[in-house]
């Protein structure tokens, strides 16, 4: 579990920048059918007995989507049929079930929760929202993005892909999602959302193909950063990677050892949501990442003159007094990313904003000194000068944001490592 994401949570909630967006698995615990035994019914009731190996066999790999297309191919059937037997099965209201199942629904009702989006078709959520205005799809709104959060009074939830009060919105097959992913409406919606607010991946599994499909039909909208919260032994590192790299989603995990699903869940959003604890007394504060102080500028500095980055400077030719300079943002910037990793910020911070300097440095190569035929003294000043405005808001807030004078120095953190291709001109130590 990563305490920098859950701030960055907290600080998002407060702005009414979060979007929970809700999974089957936070319906759990109210047993609903789950997908294999509805896909079973499905398969006996609608396919001759030939054909069960098939949809056994996507039942086995957990490819949900492909045993519902090989129903409708080898069953010679519509969507029809299987939508009324999802609004059927997942017609359970919060009235149905006994007061005594616990739930992570009843932890969503936050003031600062304005919208809310699921894939779920069942209708609970409605129920535990108290005067929620649902729709059964996205394109049922026709308003503006910002007025959803503007009105203290109000709070919105979307069925994205449709809800048993009405079978016929149920998306289930793969003309169903072609068609509401193709809609105009619905893209532009997805797309202000995505941009201008985060969201809150609750009761997803990376493993459920149905996420996997809303993940890779939504790729151009995931233009913000996104959380995803889930146990550990859920996903992976790769996945991890994964998701943060081709979607902005971030993993806060946690660990299922003598708890449940729904503690876990429950005590990560009364920490985002709330800054007291239970018994009332104020949570500590996570610690700021703080900027290099004068002495640790000045003290050891003639060390630094035998480091990779600034026999790179000397090969160069770059005057003294731009060495000196560049060897005090290297000491401010390596400081910088020393302490962080000491207070816990997670490594794929500090790779992000090394990315996105690198990146800079190789336009600017590429520009000033290759193109232009610049010296390497001005390719130096123009990094510099870039570093310092470089946008890396989407991976810091206020309290872990680099100063500018750390920014131009992550340039020399990467040319301190021989692995990194950073020079200053041609020549090669």
């Amino acid at each position: 579990m990563s305490q920098y994401f859950i701030d960055q949570l907290k600080k998002k909630y407060q702005e009414k920048k979060i979007v929970p967006f809700i999974g089957a698995g936070l319906s759990i615990p109210f047993s609903l059918k789950p997908w294999p035994e509805l896909i079973n019914e499905l398969k006996e009731s609608l396919l001759d007995k030939r054909y069960w190996d098939a949809v056994d066999f996507d039942l086995d790999e957990k490819n949900y989507q492909e045993a519902i297309e090989n129903i409708k191919k080898y069953g010679h059937v519509t969507d029809q049929p299987i939508q009324e037997k999802i609004s059927e099965d997942y017609s359970m209201r919060k009235t149905d079930s006994e007061d005594t199942v616990d739930n992570n629904y009843i932890d969503l009702i936050k003031n600062n929760f304005k919208v809310y989006m699921t894939t779920n078709y069942d209708r609970l959520l409605d129920d535990y929202l108290p005067e929620i205005n649902g729709f059964k799809s996205l394109t049922e709104y026709t308003s503006s993005v910002p007025r959803l959060f503007e009105n203290d009074r109000e709070k919105y939830l979307f069925h994205i892909h449709g809800c048993v009060s009405n079978p016929d919105s149920i998306v289930i097959s793969s003309e169903k999602y072609d068609l509401v992913y193709s809609d105009p409406k619905f893209n532009s919606y997805m797309s202000a959302f995505s941009s201008n607010y985060s969201f809150l991946f609750l009761g997803f599994s990376f493993d459920d193909v149905f996420v996997q499909e809303l993940v890779k039909n939504h790729k151009e909208f995931f233009q913000g950063t996104h959380y995803m919260i889930t146990s550990s032994d859920s996903v992976d590192s790769q996945k991890k990677d994964r998701l943060s790299k081709d979607f902005g989603i971030q993993i806060i995990d946690y660990d299922l050892q003598d708890s449940s699903h729904v503690e876990e869940i429950r005590k990560l959003l009364t920490e985002i949501t709330d800054e007291q604890t239970q018994d009332g007394t104020e949570r500590e504060k996570s610690p700021a990442y703080p900027s290099v102080g004068i002495e640790e500028l000045i003290s050891g500095e003639e060390d630094y003159e035998e480091n990779l980055f600034y026999r790179k400077l000397q090969l160069a030719k770059i005057g003294e007094d731009l060495r000196d300079i560049s060897k005090y943002f290297y000491i401010a910037a390596e400081k910088f990313v020393r302490k962080s990793k000491n207070l816990g910020l997670p490594k794929e911070f500090i790779d992000g904003i090394l990315a996105e300097v690198f990146m800079t440095y190789k336009e600017k190569y590429s520009e000033i000194y290759f193109r232009k035929g610049q010296s390497s003294e001005e390719l130096l000043i123009e990094i510099h000068k870039n570093l310092e405005q470089i946008n890396i808001d989407r991976l810091v807030n206020e309290t872990n944001k680099p100063t500018g004078s750390e920014n131009k120095g992550f340039i020399h953190v990467l040319a301190d490592d021989g692995e990194k291709d950073i020079w200053w001109g041609s020549e090669r130590l």
